[in-house]
């Protein structure tokens, strides 16, 4: 009953952060919400005010008018159930149910626990096992895999050859951002999730408040960074530069990220209203909601068994219907007609409702009909969509989704660096890439395919660097690309 309930509040807070404070720009706000919210879910399952349900109960039976009580409150002092009936082998069978699922939910709870023991140890190897410099404030260890991102964990950045290469600037911006980590101890909030994430590892929502908490850290570091420059611009033009797969450990923090794009746009938006902030306020009820709901049951009293299987049908209509679409708006857009974008959406009114579907149709499917292919293949490079879903009286959702279209961007410099058997001219004969056309998210993709198809650059280190070139007197932008090989050692 504790996990359920513990669950719950984790749900309740989690609908109120995506919904309220997940858009705003008061980050250390929000970091606050997140981890109050977990301290709270574990927390408020286990208040109890003994007398208080006594007294409700009393106050109802006086009343000749009044009827039962909807909920019953669990937390009287020394209330015992009744003991069930004996049944011959059914306490038994119930008794072996309930050992079985402790067993489960104990393997469960310590295969995670092996994960996170796996993660921090082959952390402090690294620091022990490669050369570090203490600047103090946090200490450097120098890595000799050029592959790996930057990426910190507690007082420790962790940098490769790459890194080491950058300019001056650059590597004081890389510096900066992830000393922000340390200084705030963001590492500290990933334990703290980790650590949930053992007691409620068959929580699906453990992994979303990891992942809130781990955002807001990098929209916290970025911020500090660009207050240090006079234009977000360079900064902007690091991230994509340094943009590489997510680090081997959950528990770090990646210096330049899978959410890239979203932080750049982070960077160059406007900063929350300050009316804005009353949205903290409504926090308080949502957290009254939550303990007044897990500190009540609904076990009826004997023979109230029919009415509750009643409310229960019921409400089945409304709950089948909130899985359902209902209206689909479109804001923003000039390149596309809301027919063309509805037919790439892929979805129509009456259909269910998967957040999860949408966001994919929306931004990247495998068979490249998505929304945002049909923009990033024409030359919009710096296309992006906010969805936004809105639960309707008759239980259906209706979407809106906010284009922001962006200037077109054409190839201008497509440069190969790493290949010494091949020259650079053979190789881009051979690529769809071509100076002045339309940038295209697929042909890049198709580039990389046939770069690895070559049989003489390792296919796991082809890396796609694109440097955008702004043009605001001009109608259209410029992006130069490069593509980094590694060829593949001899045997």
């Amino acid at each position: 009953m504790y996990l359920a309930e513990a669950s719950f509040c984790l749900a309740v807070f989690a609908l109120a952060y995506r919904l309220l404070l997940a858009r705003l720009t008061y980050f250390t706000a929000n970091r606050a919400y997140l981890l109050g919210a977990l301290a709270a879910s574990v927390v408020i399952p286990l208040l109890a005010f003994p007398g208080l349900a006594g007294l409700l109960a009393g106050s109802v039976s006086d009343s000749p008018a009044a009827g039962p009580l909807p909920l019953q409150l669990s937390w009287a002092a020394g209330a015992t159930a009744a003991p069930a009936p004996s049944t011959g082998a059914g306490p038994d069978l119930t008794a072996r149910l309930m050992s079985g699922l402790l067993a489960l939910y104990g393997l469960g709870a310590l295969h995670k626990l092996r994960a996170a023991a796996r993660n921090l140890r082959g952390l402090t190897q690294l620091v022990k096992r490669h050369p570090n410099t203490d600047l103090g404030a946090f200490a450097i260890v120098h890595l000799p895999a050029p592959g790996l991102p930057a990426f910190s964990f507690g007082r420790h950045v962790f940098l490769s050859p790459l890194h080491e290469a950058l300019s001056a600037e650059e590597r004081q911006q890389l510096l900066l951002h992830e000393g922000v980590h340390v200084r705030q101890k963001h590492t500290l909030d990933l334990l703290l999730a980790e650590a949930l994430g053992v007691l409620f590892w068959f929580n699906g929502l453990l992994p979303y408040f990891r992942q809130q908490l781990k955002t807001v850290h990098e929209y916290l570091a970025d911020e500090a960074v660009a207050r240090a420059q006079t234009s977000p611009r360079p900064y902007g033009e690091l991230l994509i530069k340094l943009a590489a797969r997510q680090p081997p450990f959950a528990l770090a923090h990646a210096f330049s990220n899978q959410q890239i794009f979203l932080r750049i746009k982070m960077l160059t938006q406007p900063t929350s209203s300050p009316m804005q902030k009353l949205r903290f306020l409504l926090v308080l009820p949502v957290f009254a909601f939550a303990w007044a709901a897990t500190a009540c049951t609904g076990a009826p009293a004997p023979g109230e068994v029919a009415a509750p299987a009643a409310a229960a049908g019921a409400t089945a209509a409304p709950a089948a219907a909130a899985s359902r679409i209902g209206r689909i708006t479109w804001l923003g857009n000039t390149y596309l007609s809301t027919v063309e974008l509805n037919e790439a959406l892929g979805l129509k009114p009456g259909d269910a409702y998967d957040s999860a579907a949408v966001v994919q149709r929306l931004n990247y499917d495998p068979s490249g009909r998505d929304v945002a292919s049909r923009y990033m293949n024409n030359g919009y490079l710096f296309f992006s969509v906010k969805p936004s879903a809105t639960r309707q009286p008759d239980g259906t959702t209706d979407l809106a989704f906010t284009i922001d279209e962006g200037r077109k961007a054409r190839l201008r410099i497509i440069s190969i660096v790493g290949n010494k058997k091949t020259t650079t001219t053979a190789l881009l004969k051979l690529l769809p890439l071509r100076s002045g056309e339309d940038f295209s998210r697929d042909k890049l993709m198709e580039s990389q395919r046939l770069l690895a198809q070559q049989g003489e650059f390792d296919p796991t280190k082809i890396s796609i660097i694109p440097k955008p070139v702004m043009r605001p007197d001009m109608p259209t932008d410029f992006v130069d690309i490069d593509l980094v090989l590694t060829e593949k050692a001899k045997p």
